[in-house]
C-alpha cells in the first residue's frame, strides 16, 4: 500500500517538474513580450497615435498664442487707463 502511493506521489512530482521546465524551455523559445521580436505594440500604431498628439501640441501651441496676444491687447488697454 506504501509503495503504491510513494509511486503516485513520485509519479507526480516527476511530472509536474517536467511541466515546469518545459514551461520554461517555451518561453525562453518564444522570448519576452516587448523585446524586438514580439513588441507590445507596432510602430505604426505608436506614428499614428504619436501623429494625433502631434496635432493636439499644435492646436495648443495655436490658441496659447493667441491668448497671448489677447494679454498684451489687455496689458495695452490697462496701460492707457493708468
Amino acid at each position: 500500500m506504501f509503495g503504491k502511493k510513494a509511486v503516485i506521489i513520485g509519479a507526480v512530482l516527476v511530472l509536474t517538474l517536467a511541466g515546469f521546465v518545459l514551461g520554461q524551455a517555451v518561453n525562453a523559445a518564444i522570448g519576452s513580450p516587448g523585446d524586438q521580436n514580439d513588441p507590445l505594440v507596432t510602430k505604426s500604431y505608436v506614428d499614428i497615435e504619436a501623429g494625433k498628439l502631434q496635432v493636439q501640441i499644435d492646436e495648443l501651441t495655436n490658441e496659447a498664442d493667441t491668448l497671448r496676444g489677447e494679454i498684451a491687447g489687455l496689458r495695452s488697454e490697462i496701460d492707457k487707463l493708468k
